[in-house]
C-alpha cells in the first residue's frame, strides 16, 4: 500500500525515467550516446573481433563510472547493464558467454568488489546468458589511468590468464571504460588461447 519512494541511482533526485535514472540524468546521458561499433587505430593487431561502447566517457556517463568504482554505489551496475542490453539488442550482438575484465587481488581487497563482475552479473540476468569470471589477473599492475597511449599496452602485457575450455564459444567481454584497447586486447588474447572462437568487447563508456 505504501511503496518505497524511488530515487535516481546516479544523482539522488526523485526517479521519473527508466533504467534507474531521473529525467534529467536520462536526458543528459542520451546526448553522448554512441550508435555504432567503436573503431580505433591500434599499434598492433588486436585479439578481439568487435568492440562496442554505449556512451562517450563524458558528463553523466563519467559520473556513473566514477561513483560505481570509487564511491561504492554498486547499484549503478544495474543502470550500466540496462544500457548495455539496449546496445546488444540494437546491434544484434550474439554471444555464448559473458566474461568480466578482472582486477588484481590487491585492488579487489582495497575496493571490495570488481565493478566489471557486478556489471556482468546484472547483464546476465537481463540477457539470460551465463557469465563466468574465468580470466585471472596474474600480475599486479599500476592503474591504467596513470599511463597514456602506448605505455598502457606495456603496463598490462602478459598479465591475464585463462584456464577455461572455451572451444567454439563467442565471448562477450564487459568492462566499464574502453580507452586504448590494451586491456581488452590482452584479455582477449588469453581467451583465444583457450580456443574461444570470437571475442566481442562491450563497455559502458569509451
Amino acid at each position: 500500500m505504501f511503496p518505497e519512494t524511488k530515487y535516481c541511482l546516479n544523482c539522488g533526485r526523485l526517479q521519473e525515467e527508466k533504467f534507474g535514472l531521473c529525467t534529467f540524468c536520462y536526458t543528459e546521458i542520451l546526448k553522448i550516446k554512441l550508435s555504432k561499433s567503436v573503431v580505433y587505430a591500434y599499434p598492433i593487431e588486436v585479439a578481439f573481433d568487435e568492440v562496442y561502447s554505449v556512451f562517450k566517457y563524458d558528463k553523466v556517463a563519467k559520473d556513473i563510472v566514477r561513483r560505481l568504482k570509487y564511491k561504492e554505489k554498486v547499484e549503478l551496475s544495474k543502470v550500466i547493464a540496462f544500457f548495455m542490453k539496449d546496445t546488444i539488442d540494437e546491434n544484434k550482438i550474439k554471444f555464448d558467454l559473458i566474461v568480466p575484465i578482472p582486477i588484481s587481488k590487491k585492488r579487489l581487497k582495497l575496493r571490495g568488489y570488481n565493478q566489471a563482475l557486478l556489471i556482468a552479473k546484472e547483464l546476465s540476468k537481463l540477457t539470460f546468458i551465463p557469465f563466468k569470471d574465468c580470466i585471472e589477473k596474474i600480475k599486479d599492475t599500476k592503474s591504467q589511468t596513470l599511463f597514456k597511449d602506448e605505455n598502457r599496452w606495456y603496463n598490462v602485457k602478459g598479465v591475464f590468464d585463462c584456464n577455461e575450455d572455451l572451444q567454439g564459444k563467442t565471448i562477450l567481454i564487459v568492462d566499464d571504460v574502453f580507452t586504448t584497447g590494451a586491456t581488452a586486447h590482452y584479455a582477449s588474447e588469453a581467451l583465444k588461447k583457450c580456443k574461444a572462437k570470437k571475442v566481442i568487447v562491450l563497455t559502458f563508456a569509451s
